[in-house]
């Protein structure tokens, strides 16, 4: 296991648990530029001596509405079993997701953390992060977060994201962002 002194605090851990099995979240560290994709897994001693079992990509995608969002898919090719793909979202009008989507490409190693699936144990990697790729999610991120931040908390539904995601699910999946096959 590889010390990279991210710590996961305990809401964020309470949150984890009810996430479905290989769903990836990410973690950030308040103050810090640090930032960890996190995924729970069945069997965590299988990812342990795996590699670098995870890809991750980044897109960007305006609604025909004008309303941005940010969509993060991932894919586990673990070498003892099927790969398994998903996506998550970001609003770029949100503070905190806005804070997430700006620390992204600051990272040249981003810290992976496999959980197991009762969240009592972890395997702590990183993953670098090619720089070319880097200055490419720098330049999409660029474009969408001036657009100003939702003024709402954060817990407050925004129904307006909530339809540009709508639009977006029904047009593209994990393996579409992954294989950049967006138009």
């Amino acid at each position: 296991m590889e010390k990279t002194g991210v710590v996961i605090g305990r809401d964020s851990w309470l949150l984890l648990r009810d996430e479905p099995l290989y769903s990836a979240r990410f973690i950030d560290r308040d103050g810090t530029d640090e930032l960890a994709l996190v995924v729970r897994v069945e069997e965590l001693e299988w990812f342990v001596e795996s590699g670098l079992p995870l890809a991750v990509s980044l897109c960007t995608w305006q609604s025909s509405r004008g309303v941005w969002l940010a969509a993060i898919a991932y894919q586990l090719s673990p070498s003892f079993g099927e790969a398994r793909a998903g996506v998550f979202f970001l609003n770029p009008r949100r503070a905190e997701d806005a804070t997430l989507l700006n620390k992204l490409p600051r990272q040249e190693r981003l810290a992976a953390i496999f959980l197991s699936a009762d969240c009592e144990t972890h395997y702590t990697t990183t993953l670098p992060q090619d720089d070319e790729l880097r200055v490419e999610w720098r330049e999409r991120i660029a474009r969408i977060t001036p657009a100003g931040l939702d003024t709402s908390p954060s817990d407050e539904p925004d129904s307006a994201f909530e339809s540009a995601l709508t639009e977006f699910q029904a047009r593209y999946n994990a393996q579409d962002i992954l294989l950049g096959e967006l138009s």
